[in-house]
């Protein structure tokens, strides 16, 4: 039996400068579509079955939840995000034996104890003090359970749009304190006390240029009027990539961009 406890105190924890606004939603939407292939490979390889209780860190609207308990025999699976605008969202479920609960994914103890199984995906990038909060998140899992990294280790484009898109995230997370391509820190740090790693593994994503210039575009939608981007590209030029990226995400530009995503798996 899996028993779920009302959420603690929520933390500030990271500022999530993506959003959980109606367009940060559909950009999720995008990115599950994106992104589906490769984690359901991910996860089929590297979760034995069954098992009782899957966590997925930073939810959002609950897309990898219900892909989790899609792909993986589990008793249940609990979504954690801070977002009440997301869990919103994630609530209105389908059928699978899914749950969800506010909390800051950047503390511990969770809302459920003992988790076989916890899940991140494109999560660490947005988060400060990486190695301090992955070993936090072992520390919480049940004897023999496992920790499922799935973060970008680069995002690879020569065309020019691409790369001053680029210029403007890489800008805006390292304000934050944080980095895109944190895949490349998790495979050089070591591994927290009591873990082993059983896999690491790089997998290319090639998404559409429609798919591209959507993801990007509705995150520059969300961003573009942030003082910070405003002082450091100036409002013109960040109106001119908008448009550009608009091309793109409707088909009338190409947009080819490569992620290369980092999959690890810590056993306790």
């Amino acid at each position: 039996m899996v028993h779920l406890v009302p959420a603690g105190r929520q933390p500030s924890g990271a500022d999530y400068k993506f959003g959980d606004s109606d367009i940060a939603a559909q950009r999720l939407s995008t990115v599950a579509e994106v992104f589906a292939e490769s984690s359901r490979s991910f996860l089929s390889r590297c979760v034995p079955v069954p098992v009782r209780l899957a966590v997925d860190l930073g939810c959002g609207p609950g897309h990898s939840t219900r892909l989790i308990a899609e792909e993986v025999r589990a008793e249940c699976v609990v979504g954690l995000d801070r977002s009440v605008t997301f869990l919103a969202r994630a609530e209105a479920g389908d059928g699978l034996p899914v749950a969800f609960r506010r909390h800051d994914v950047t503390t511990t103890p969770f809302p459920v104890a003992g988790p076989d199984l916890l899940y991140a995906r494109l999560l660490l990038s947005h988060l400060r003090d990486t190695a301090s909060v992955v070993g936090r998140w072992v520390g919480a899992l049940a004897p023999n359970g496992r920790l499922l990294l799935d973060e970008v280790d680069s995002v690879e484009s020569d065309h020019p749009v691409a790369m001053d898109y680029q210029r403007v995230v890489e800008a805006m997370l390292r304000e934050n304190g944080q980095r895109l391509d944190v895949g490349r820190v998790l495979s050089t740090m070591p591994d927290p006390p009591g873990t082993v790693l059983r896999e690491d593994h790089v997998a290319e994503v090639r998404p559409t240029s429609r798919q591209v210039g959507r993801m990007f575009a509705l995150n520059l939608r969300v961003w573009r009027d942030d003082p910070f981007l405003v002082e450091e590209f100036g409002t013109e030029w960040l109106e001119r990539l908008q448009q550009r990226l608009d091309l793109a995400a409707s088909g009338r530009m190409d947009l080819p961009v490569i992620w290369t995503m980092r999959q690890m798996v810590l056993v306790v």
